[in-house]
């Protein structure tokens, strides 16, 4: 008996999240390195996670957001802005009870001019709940309107070394969960919840 569609769909993206470190589903790239930091608080592990991006032009008022798991990313903490085109937060883990993604961290990077300037860094610290070293993450590239133009997970940066991370797992099931559900947040609702200030 021949599987049904909805499932040979299923079976072939997770077959493609098997390789997300190598395998993106956009044309924009988004490289990190991790660095452990000495930690500030007994029983936390702090680190950072610094982006590089590249493989897209954007306009003004598009944004891309980098999801962090809740059962994995404690504490976020948005690093500057990388340049002045671009405003840069984060928005900690609300509700789990909360419609992904709003069920997880998000580091929140917006587009302030036509063609912002990708030259420099994104970065944001936070408390590793995991084991091993922090790994990919997945992200989303919106347009002014909220609408998803894009969807990739993150790499390590060349050099970097490829270590099994059990993150790696859950960061793909979380993008798929989000990817599934094609969740499209509303203008309204990035007004009112990240972004209260910046639509005025």
């Amino acid at each position: 008996m021949k599987s049904p569609l909805w499932v040979r769909r299923l079976v072939a993206v997770l077959l493609l999240g098997a390789l997300p470190g190598l395998v993106s589903t956009s044309g924009a790239v988004i490289e990190f390195v991790a660095t452990d930091l000495p930690d500030t608080a007994v029983g936390e592990d702090l680190w950072r996670y610094d982006y590089n991006v590249s493989g897209r032009t954007f306009l003004q008022s598009e944004f891309f957001d980098i999801y962090f798991d809740p059962l994995i990313y404690g504490t976020l903490t948005a690093g500057p802005s990388p340049n002045a085109d671009w405003n840069v937060i984060v928005l900690q883990q609300p509700n789990p009870v909360n419609l992904p993604p709003f069920d997880t961290g998000i580091f929140d990077s917006f587009a302030l001019v036509n063609g912002p300037s990708l030259t420099g860094t994104f970065s944001v610290a936070f408390i590793y709940l995991g084991s091993g070293t922090p790994g990919v993450q997945p992200f989303d590239i919106f347009d002014a309107n909220s609408n998803l133009l894009e969807s990739g997970f993150t790499r390590r940066s060349v050099g970097e070394p490829e270590i099994p991370e059990p993150s790696t797992i859950s960061s793909f099931l979380l993008g798929l969960t989000a990817t599934v559900l094609k969740f499209h947040r509303s203008l309204k609702i990035r007004r009112e919840v990240i972004r209260p200030n910046k639509y005025i």
